[in-house]
């Protein structure tokens, strides 16, 4: 079983399907479920797990609900607001199994209890609601401070653990960070390891490499990953749709092999799909 363990599909901005507009996915632009579904079959992914581009659930339901047992849905939270009320209503609602979220507070608080966040991230812990963490470095040392009071939460650290700085958007249509490599913030994200629940996205590669596809810039960060977390508790994920024209969709599930090599096949398997499915409930 091959998971594909982070996609964004998306409609055209309208009363049905509203969501975020934005230079990287202006109003018109779509990224439609058949597209990734098409990609998937084509290349033996069975599975994905769908992220939202902004709070707004009306696409991601409809995808759940044309395709039930496909996928699994993670929503964006808006930081506006903590409300359990609104959590529980779009949980249920939406049948969400993740919410990503880019901040959690002031990283500077004494009692992490004390965040306006806390007492959402307990729910989701009690719930196993997976928090799909992306987010500055200071909110990385601020997840682990977190994470001390609530062990039984469940995260997974986007796109190979970096902490993203100003976007542009490359001559693909792609969204790039400029980064350093290897970034400051790696030993940080291999410390986080010393939890048990958190888990790391091999995806993303695309938006950091220096030096385009296989991104042999990124051999050294992909192997500090691995030696940390080890081979079950890496994440497959393709990034659709920014990969789907460069380098393309077979080539993302290549990379695998390509960067994990050395890995047995029962640990190639788990990378690939079994650690996703698990987390997930796929069958």
């Amino acid at each position: 079983m091959i998971v594909d363990a982070h996609a964004h599909v998306f409609a055209a901005a309208s009363e049905r399907f509203p969501r975020a507009v934005h230079e990287l996915y202006p109003a018109d632009m779509e990224a439609p479920v058949a597209d990734l579904l098409a990609a998937m079959d084509g290349n033996g992914v069975s599975h994905a797990v769908l992220v939202a581009l902004s709070p707004h659930d009306e696409y991601l339901s409809y995808c759940l609900e044309t395709y039930p047992g496909r996928f699994a849905g993670v929503g964006i939270w808006d930081p506006g607001s903590f409300s359990l009320e609104i959590y529980r209503r779009r949980r249920d609602g939406v049948a969400l199994q993740g919410l990503r979220l880019f901040e959690l507070g002031d990283a500077a608080v004494a009692d992490v209890t004390e965040l306006a966040s806390f007492p959402l991230l307990e729910q989701m812990a009690a719930d196993g609601t997976k928090l799909w963490f992306y987010s500055a470095q200071d909110q990385l040392a601020l997840l682990d401070r977190v994470l001390e009071r609530l062990p039984g939460l469940t995260v997974v650290l986007n796109h190979l653990g970096f902490c993203p700085g100003a976007l542009r958007i490359d001559e693909h249509g792609r969204p790039r960070f400029d980064e350093q490599l290897p970034p400051p913030s790696l030993p940080l994200a291999a410390s986080l390891a010393s939890h048990a629940g958190v888990n790391v996205l091999f995806s993303g590669h695309y938006a950091f490499s220096q030096a385009g596809y296989p991104y042999s810039d990124l051999d050294g960060v992909v192997a500090d990953l691995l030696d940390a977390y080890g081979p079950g508790r890496l994440l497959f994920g393709s990034d659709f749709p920014w990969i789907r024209s460069e380098p393309g969709y077979a080539e993302i599930v290549a990379l695998v092999d390509r960067q994990l090599g050395s890995l047995s096949p029962g640990q190639r398997a788990a990378v690939l799909g079994a650690n996703a499915a698990a987390m997930f409930g796929f069958h």
